[in-house]
């Protein structure tokens, strides 16, 4: 096989890989080192609401054909795997999404509609409802590589009669790593990228100069004869029996009893809301000029695909930033809609009030306007004062020099290392200016428009991995995910980013003012406290919560804050839904639910019983 004579687009070659037009049949091997993943620390979600990657092979195996559902003994599990062991897989693939993947004691598959998992341990089948979902998104959708790595050719290699390229694909620090654990620390990951189809052929993560992970496509055949048979991609035992046998969402967790405290909350606090005359919207309106969030139509459904010229940018755009940047943000949430991208399924899960949460607080809870000044210099470096927040708005500004943190609240500051903090404004500002999380969606469109006297270019997005409604922590994650985007034509950061309930806008970020090329002086990533300043230091070891945790708390909060202007008792109803009424909540507590989110937040979850504060 002669080798290749032009090197391709890396990041055209692995965005553009389209697992749903191949046939092919392959053997899969997967090597995994025990004792090494032990010492991994865990990681949350992507941003599209994809649990973050690297890892091994997506599906029911956890590296050694045992399920990886739990089974309620993760622990006795965990400490009963040692070493390194190795186990192999089959995997058929069919033009439409159609696919079979089999291991020992496991199959799953996906007739191109609906998708499928049995395990013989438990003798019954799941159906997992959504889309098409690829059973090795590790090797067949590849484009998790160009978020949030630096990728390095290493030369040409032949697998399996194949033509490809050896990768290296080193984690790059990023603005996002101030803003939650987002992804599974590893060293490298290594992979051979077939250069022709864009997927993987061959992965490898090393971890503490060792290898981890080793994922390989050990024998493949494309256009196979099976990949015609129908059969082959459904459920053993008839979609009857799979739909019988669907695990249905588990009202549970740390989210849902969140979602539980929303729910009470609109059942205790937002009916005095329907029963008065009050107009928050109208008032809110009258004393704030920009209240209302600007409404664009939504885009054409037939929208090209994305160019080429835009995926680069995307890709590249924290380094085309440097030195810095300075912007205005304003941010506009509705978080009363937002619950209507839920759905139905989920909204029904143990507690029905969540339907009329939607129909009522839709219409009395106004959507809420913050405005802040950002000033970002690395993935480290950064400053947001706010200029307007919601409620009392304690949190006047959040400053970081690349070692040390400061939250500066009306009456003191707190200060503590770079870890992840619940501030959740900074993970708006770290999704706009390290936008290659993007690059893991399907993006249409184009279109040149003018954000803030800014050139752009506006992009649909939507999610190539949209999570089953038995998984309601993902369901979470992507609650806040936006429809639409537009990138900045020059640097590539995002100028404005929209989320949609149908054709009605309920979420928008979008900044102003931009200044390029900012450097900064060598105070602006630091304090200027004045004498005698209360300074508290913060735990070191506390990082945010989960990511389901922090959405039904953000919306929790907003609903507090409105149904509190008319109603204080709204406050304690909604801690007696969570305790069964024995708790009492002083008025002080009420008062920090209703004025602002981030001590709303530490409040909420100190009643579930999440925080010991």
């Amino acid at each position: 096989m002669g080798g290749m004579t032009d090197t391709p687009d890396l990041v055209v070659l692995l965005y553009r890989a389209d697992w749903t037009r191949l046939s092919l049949a392959a053997e899969v091997s997967h090597t995994i080192d025990h004792d090494l993943e032990a010492r991994r620390p865990e990681a949350g979600m992507s941003l599209t609401g994809t649990p973050t990657r690297p890892r091994g092979p997506d599906g029911p195996v956890a590296g050694s054909g045992r399920p990886a559902r739990p089974t309620g003994n993760e622990w006795e599990a965990a400490t009963d795997l040692q070493g390194t062991e190795t186990s192999r897989s089959t995997l058929l693939v069919a033009p439409g999404g159609r696919c079979r993947y089999q291991g020992a004691g496991f199959a799953s598959g996906c007739d191109g509609d609906r998708s499928w998992q049995e395990f013989e341990q438990e003798g019954r089948l799941v159906e997992m409802t959504g889309g098409p979902r690829p059973p090795l998104a590790t090797l067949l959708r590849p484009s998790w590589l160009l978020n949030g790595y630096t990728l390095e050719i290493g030369g040409s290699a032949a697998a399996l009669g194949r033509e490809g390229l050896r990768v290296v694909a080193t984690p790059r620090r990023s603005i996002r790593d101030a803003v939650a654990r987002w992804r599974r620390p590893v060293d490298r990951v290594e992979v051979i990228v077939d250069a022709e189809l864009g997927i993987l052929l061959r992965h490898e993560e090393i971890f503490q100069g060792k290898p981890l992970i080793l994922t390989e496509l050990v024998s493949v055949s494309f256009n196979p004869a099976e990949a015609g048979d129908d059969a082959q991609f459904q459920p053993p035992s008839g979609w009857e029996a799979a739909e019988k046998n669907a695990k249905l969402p588990s009202a549970s967790g740390p989210g849902w009893e969140l979602t539980k405290l929303a729910t009470g909350l609109a059942s205790r606090g937002i009916g005095a809301l329907v029963k008065s005359r009050y107009d928050p919207f109208g008032q809110a309106t009258r004393e704030e000029p920009e209240a209302a969030m600007p409404q664009d139509e939504p885009m054409p459904s037939d929208a090209s695909p994305v160019s080429d010229e835009v995926l680069h940018l995307l890709h590249d755009s924290e380094s085309r930033q440097a030195p810095g940047i300075e912007a205005t943000l304003h941010s506009w949430a509705h978080f009363a809609a937002l619950l209507s991208k839920l759905p139905d399924e989920l909204r029904g899960a143990g507690f029905g009030g969540f339907g009329s949460l939607i129909d009522v607080a839709d219409l009395r809870v106004p959507a809420e306007h913050e405005v802040s000044r950002v000033r970002i210099s690395g993935p480290d470096r950064y400053r947001v004062d706010y200029v307007l927040r919601a409620g009392k708005a304690t949190l006047k500004a959040v400053v970081c020099d690349g070692e040390r943190c400061w939250r500066i609240l009306d009456e003191e500051v707190r200060v503590g290392p770079t870890a992840p903090r619940l501030v959740s404004p900074l993970s708006q500002i770290a999704n706009l200016f390290d936008p290659s999380w993007l690059l893991e969606s399907r993006l249409t469109g184009g279109t040149e428009i003018v954000i803030g006297g800014r050139r752009g270019y506006r992009l649909a997005v939507a999610s190539a991995d949209p999570p089953p409604v038995s998984d309601p922590a993902r369901w979470w994650q992507t609650i806040f995910v936006p429809d639409e985007v537009v990138v900045d034509a020059e640097l590539g950061f995002l100028l404005c980013t929209i989320s949609r309930a149908g054709p009605r806008v309920v979420s928008r970020n979008e900044l102003r003012d931009v200044i390029t090329a900012y450097s900064g002086e060598p105070g602006d990533f630091q304090p200027d406290l004045p004498p005698g300043t209360r300074v508290v230091e913060e735990d070191p070891d506390y990082v945010a919560p989960p990511d389901p945790v922090n959405a039904p708390r953000a919306i929790a909060g907003a609903f507090a804050r409105q149904a509190a202007k008319e109603a204080r008792s709204a406050a304690q109803g909604f801690v007696d839904f969570f305790r069964g009424g024995d708790a009492r909540l002083p008025q002080d507590d009420a008062d920090d639910l209703a004025g602002d989110d981030d001590e709303a937040g530490h409040l909420v979850l100190r009643v579930a019983g999440m925080t010991g504060r």
